[in-house]
């Protein structure tokens, strides 16, 4: 059934309820702190954060210009750096070419095809926003942003949002946060950090930090897993020993 084959009365306090929704979305984005509520200002405080810790080469893969939507680069996210690197697309729209005239780095890649054999590895810190939606081949992306680390790998996704396209790139995909669990270890990575901004009135970011060696962050980044989402609209079935059961790892997993 859709909305016009309701009956009209049935139709107008749906018309109703929708503006109260919006209503209330609204109210929300102005009371509530920006770095709670909106997933760009939630994503980029937790970026900032490990980043300070994570050291070495840094690559930011489909990075477009490197700008962080407040003003700011994503390179200054990363002070420990020893070299950093932007990768693009060859596309019309925020592809290659993007960071021209920056001084930063900038190298060709397709995250829907294998990575060359020579950037395997090739990075310390491979980092990653809001681009695997995008990316009709996911898994193989996913793979690729494993492939080019040789330590650690700083993931955000989009996990609610409404669909949203450019005339070169498509949206196919939200992955939740117990996928990205999964996905990091089927390359042999440890999420230490997934957390989500849990809300009903915004959009949700997943932002994970997964590490080839967690022994070597202990005492620097403590262990924070959020898998559940979408609680606050719908609830949750989720229980904490069936989540455990079905992760690998699931002792290092304390479920929030």
């Amino acid at each position: 059934m859709r909305e016009t084959d309701l009956p009209l009365g049935y139709r107008l306090v749906y018309q109703l309820l929708i503006m109260g929704h919006r209503f209330v979305r609204g109210l929300a984005n102005r009371l509530l702190p920006r770095a709670f509520i909106r997933p760009r200002e939630f994503s980029n405080a937790l970026i900032r954060q490990y980043g300070a810790v994570l050291s070495g080469s840094v690559i930011n893969v489909s990075g477009w210009n490197d700008g962080d939507r407040e003003g700011g680069t994503y390179q200054s996210y990363f002070p420990q750096h020893t070299s950093y690197t932007v990768s693009n697309y060859e596309v019309r729209d925020r592809g290659m070419g993007s960071m021209h005239g920056t001084g930063i780095t900038e190298i060709s890649l397709d995250l829907n095809q294998p990575i060359r054999k020579d950037l395997e590895g090739a990075y310390d810190v491979v980092f990653n926003h809001t681009t695997l939606e995008h990316v009709v081949h996911v898994e193989q992306a996913f793979a690729n942003l494993c492939a080019l680390s040789r330590d650690a790998v700083v993931l955000v996704v989009p996990v609610m949002q409404q669909f949203h396209i450019l005339p070169s790139y498509g949206d196919y995909f939200r992955m939740l946060p117990f996928a990205i669990v999964k996905q990091f270890e089927l390359h042999g990575f440890t999420p230490i950090v997934v957390r989500t901004n849990e809300q009903p009135f915004a959009p949700i970011y997943c932002v994970a930090l997964a590490v080839r060696d967690p022994k070597k962050y202990e005492g620097k980044i403590t262990s924070d897993i959020e898998l559940n989402v979408g609680q606050h609209l719908y609830g949750s079935s989720a229980k904490k020993q069936e989540l455990s059961a079905l992760l690998n790892s699931a002792p290092q997993y304390p479920m929030t």
